[in-house]
This record gives structure tokens, sequence and C-alpha cells, in this order.
């Protein structure tokens, strides 16, 4: 920024780059070496950076599916943890561990496991899950679907639905020996011979 112009005022320069989200109150004192002391209240407000990754995961119903992963300290020494998902993540999601010890910078790192586990079928659900130690914050956007559902193809049926053509055959033969015989006619017949036998 450019230089005041007006000696009566001063010109500062601040660089503010936190590491996780916090507020605070601190004093801004200006001292003239000449003589004069100035005290300005100061707030200072970190708010919430966006998501350091996307994390999608799949899995059936009522079964677990897990993703692993490691994160090292912003720092070249060890820091105390916490894990979890924030109050508005579906609770299909967890996380292990939940606390702990973070490896330092230029290290493997400490890996967590995060399981999604559906109960219902529905919507895909999300979750926030959050690292944080004392001095630096994570943030991750947890996403869960259900696998896309196929119905089964049958290129051929199981079960046989047509006659082959020596039965059609001689179910035709049949239809037609069952036409020519007329079985009304024939029990007459019968029955006349019978009372013919009576009558002798």
């Amino acid at each position: 920024s450019k230089r005041p112009t007006d000696p009566s005022q001063v010109s500062l320069k601040v660089n503010f780059a936190p590491l996780r989200p916090f507020v605070a109150l601190c004093n801004l004192v200006i001292t003239r070496p000449s003589g004069g002391r100035w005290r300005f209240d100061v707030k200072l407000e970190a708010t919430e950076p966006e998501v350091d990754d996307i994390i999608s995961m799949q899995s059936p119903l009522n079964k677990p599916a897990s993703v692993a992963f490691r994160l090292s300290n912003h720092t070249s020494v060890y820091a105390d943890f916490d894990a979890f998902f924030d109050a508005e993540s579906a609770y299909e999601f967890t996380v292990s561990p939940t606390s702990g010890v973070l490896e330092p910078a230029g290290s493997n790192g400490t890996t967590f496991v995060i399981t999604y586990k559906p109960t219902e079928y529905g919507k895909p659900v999300q979750g926030k899950l959050i690292i944080q130690t004392e001095d630096v914050y994570w943030s991750y956007l947890v996403k869960g679907t259900h696998p896309k559902y196929s119905a089964p193809v049958v290129d051929k049926p199981k079960v046989a639905t047509r006659l082959n053509r020596q039965v059609q055959q001689e179910m035709q033969k049949n239809q037609e020996a069952r036409k020519r015989k007329n079985f009304i006619r024939d029990n007459m017949a019968g029955a006349h011979g019978a009372d013919a036998v009576k009558d002798g």
C-alpha cells in the first residue's frame, strides 16, 4: 500500500495466515520514539476454509466400505489430534481413530480409516470429517452412494416355451383323429347294442 502523505497517519502491513478457524481479541500498540503511545483493540477471526479434499464412497445396503489415508502434521513435531464428523453429517459415516498423536511432517503420517455403512435406500448422503490439532485444521467432504442397480439380462430363456416340430405334428394328428371320431354316435350305437342283447 502507498505511504500516507499526512504525517499524522501511520501505514501498517499485517500478514494474517491462520492454520485453523478461531476468534481472538488482541491489542495493537504503536509507540512513537519521540513520545506517544497508542493502543487499539483488534478482533481476529479466521473462518472455516474450503474442504481439503472430497472422498467418494460406495457400498451395498448393510455392508460396510472403508477408505484409508495418511496425514502428517504441518510442522516437524508430533501433535495431539481429534478426528470427528460434524453434527450435520450422516450417521452412516465413522472415522478411526478419533484421537491420538499426529506424526510430524516428513514422516509416513498417521493412518485414518473412514467407514460407510448404509442402512436404508434413499438419496446419496454426505458428511464433513474434521481433523484438528491445537494449531492446524483439516476438513474433508465425504459422499456415500449405493451401487447402481442393473436389471439382469437373460439371453436365452431357461425354460423352453416353444414345442419342437415333432411334438407339434403329433398333437395335430391327435386333434384331427378326435375330430374324425364321433364319440356321441359311438356311445349311442353301443347303448342300442346292449338293448338288443337284453331283448334276445
